[in-house]
């Protein structure tokens, strides 16, 4: 397959007309691609091994600075609908996405845009970054386990929460104590209605998880959250959060692209996090 055929099963399979801009096309997207190294992160020492090795091509589920401008319109539009999804009034949600549109603005401003790119042209290994993609297909199957759950069992807990995502291989195996827990809430605490939350560039805000608990959400799940988020939210004393775990939870979806590749005749290699 050609690495442009390749972007496009990505963007079939995730619902997507267009790489978003957390995701790139980074180098020689019309290269006839037949190996794949591929790994959660990746950068100059994954770039050479796939070089010395004879990869075709190296895939990145973080593009590694490779973005495009604009990520934050993505941040508006992604959590804004999630807000909406929740039952936030739209006015309500549209301040609190917007509220973070200039902090996103400058951590993109910051990056290291070519730490990649120039790199695999130097060695001449074709490469792709794709984050948005996969983490819509990670929140979709874990959304459809908890819809499934809380339909045969309406006032399920938070034990049965975590029991179900530990029926998923990703979460069952993943490495060291990052398996997922509980940060907010106890085990036999009922769920009520569960919202999965893992893609949209960066992880909601307080007000966001706060906004979303008040329309109704009793528990979410997400790949990970910051202490002073966390803290808020408990404070807040609605919702529940149940942390998945982030490479967990990036390989559930990241490796149903490369399944996908590989049904397709392409051999893959997993290294670097993927689970």
């Amino acid at each position: 397959m050609k690495l442009n055929e390749m972007i496009q099963v990505a963007l079939e399979l995730a619902g997507l007309d267009e790489l978003p801009e957390d995701s790139a096309a980074i180098y020689d997207t019309g290269r006839d691609v037949r190996r794949v190294l591929a790994g959660i992160d990746g950068g100059a020492a994954e770039l050479s091994i796939a070089h010395q090795l004879g990869f075709d091509c190296l895939a990145l589920h973080h593009p590694a600075g490779n973005i495009r401008t604009g990520v934050d319109d993505l941040y508006v539009r992604d959590h804004l609908k999630k807000m909406l999804e929740c039952g936030v009034e739209p006015n309500h949600a549209w301040k609190l996405a917007e509220s973070r549109r200039e902090q996103m603005r400058h951590r993109s401003h910051s990056a290291n845009r070519d730490t990649v790119r120039g790199l695999a042209k130097l060695l001449d290994v074709a490469a792709v970054g794709l984050h948005t993609p996969a983490d819509m297909l990670a929140e979709r199957y874990v959304q459809q386990r908890m819809d499934a759950l809380t339909a045969a069992k309406p006032l399920c807990t938070l034990r049965d929460v975590t029991e179900e995502l530990m029926k998923i291989r990703e979460y069952r195996e993943a490495l060291g104590n990052q398996q997922p827990e509980i940060w907010a809430g106890t085990p036999d605490t009922y769920a009520g209605r569960i919202y999965v939350e893992m893609y949209g560039v960066g992880a909601p805000s307080a007000e966001e998880y706060i906004a979303c608990a008040d329309a109704g959400v009793g528990t979410f799940i997400c790949m990970h959250v910051k202490e002073d988020v966390l803290a808020e939210v408990k404070k807040h004393g609605k919702a529940n959060i149940v942390v998945a775990g982030h490479m967990a939870s990036d390989s559930l979806g990241f490796n149903q692209i490369l399944d996908a590749w590989e049904s397709r005749g392409v051999e893959v290699v997993r290294v670097n996090g993927i689970v």
